[in-house]
């Protein structure tokens, strides 16, 4: 018995975004095996599960097809919302705990076990859905790579001489970019200071992506089978986009990649007092 691919495509998705968010918290430190089933986190399993059902009608029907529609349409409500009431209740859940956590240190509540704790994460945020959604479209695509190739069979195809040129052009700016950004980043002073960890690794992933432009154009000008095609830079730009979304998320949702100009400001003031005041102290003997 052959199992639908309407069917099996977004189980499969939803077992490897899973345990993508599993082993990203692993990475950033928290081992919590729940993260295996449970909602919430980085990526949206919910937003990757439909975004690759729809992928799947998409891909088997094309844009026409009804099931498309549908399914099209019920995605776009998981992840509208996934951004809205699970993240608002989510958010809810995290003040509800504060504040029963306030009153039990005031001594206002007396019957601790009446009040549990709340689970916080319910929803997501944009970054976490867009990278669930584009997650859920590439592993249908992957998983149907035979037809995708049949309806576009461009991918397979050595890009023209216009591309190339954009192609070339597109290195050489990210070349650009890369080195002024990491001139940038080595400033002790200006702008970029409090967030230099994170202008470095910018730059060393635009400089990485515009040899690896480069090393596409260079096997697309020699015509080296199996890469000269319109696929493989496809697949160089999506790392690219991906490396720079979690760049972005690790920034402004985890709050890393940022060095604490504030903590360093404060800890040489606390030891310039320290010295003046040793220095007071001989003064008065």
């Amino acid at each position: 018995m052959q199992i639908s691919e309407y069917l099996w495509v977004p189980l499969a998705t939803w077992a490897i975004a899973q345990s993508v968010k599993f082993f990203i918290a692993v990475f950033r430190g928290q081992y919590t095996p729940s993260l295996l089933f449970s909602s919430g986190g980085m990526p949206s399993v919910h937003s990757a599960t439909v975004s690759s059902l729809a992928t799947v009608a998409l891909i088997i029907g094309g844009p026409e097809n009804p099931l498309f529609g549908i399914t099209g349409v019920v995605a776009a409500i998981v992840m509208y919302d996934s951004l809205g009431v699970r993240r608002s209740a989510g958010e809810q859940a995290r003040m509800l705990n504060h504040l029963i956590d306030d009153l039990m240190q005031s001594g206002a509540i007396k019957t601790h076990k009446k009040y549990g704790h709340l689970r916080e994460i319910l929803g997501h945020r944009p970054l976490e859905v867009v990278i669930g959604a584009t997650l859920g479209v590439l592993l249908a695509a992957a998983f149907n790579a035979s037809t995708v190739l049949d309806r576009l069979p461009w991918l397979v195809v050595r890009p023209n001489a216009t591309a190339m040129l954009i192609e070339l052009i597109l290195a050489l700016f990210l070349m650009a970019v890369g080195i002024l950004t990491w001139v940038l980043a080595r400033r002790p002073q200006g702008r970029l200071a409090s967030y230099r960890p994170f202008a470095s690794h910018m730059a060393i992933s635009s400089l990485v992506t515009a040899l690896v432009l480069g090393f596409c154009l260079l096997v697309q000008r020699q015509q080296i089978e199996g890469w000269q095609t319109w696929f493989v830079l496809l697949v160089a730009l999506m790392g690219f986009v991906f490396w720079h979304l979690g760049l972005w998320y690790r920034l402004l949702v985890d709050g890393a990649l940022r060095t604490p100009v504030e903590t360093k400001t404060s800890a040489r003031r606390e030891k310039w007092l320290s010295a003046a005041g040793k220095r007071r102290q001989k003064a008065s003997k």
